[in-house]
């Protein structure tokens, strides 16, 4: 059997999709109060903190998102998420940097 010039004999690379953590933002619209967080499935987190289920955040009802940064896994994420909860300078720095347009 005869290929075409422009074929080749190997196999198409895979693609690894490697699952992406977002470490999030969200501000309370009653008390501006800002909360810093980690999770994979930022629509469904949201919806557990405007929900009631996260003690932390429960008073503060609702919630918007105000800043996003996508990380590939789950230590930096948590690395990340610490860093900015430890200090209140690199928090705000942080929520400038990622700030998402509405």
């Amino acid at each position: 059997m005869l290929f075409p010039p422009w074929a080749t004999l190997r196999a198409p690379p895979r693609r690894i999709i490697k699952p992406m953590f977002n470490v999030y933002a969200i501000e309370s619209l009653a008390t501006k109060r800002t909360y810093i967080g980690h999770t994979k499935d930022l629509n469904e987190r949201l919806k557990y903190h405007n929900s009631g289920y996260v003690k932390s955040t429960a008073k503060y009802r609702p919630w918007r998102v105000v800043a996003l940064e996508k990380v590939e896994n789950k230590e930096d994420a948590r690395w990340l998420e610490r860093s900015l909860k430890k200090s209140k300078g690199k928090r705000i720095k942080w929520i400038n940097k990622n700030r998402i347009k509405a």
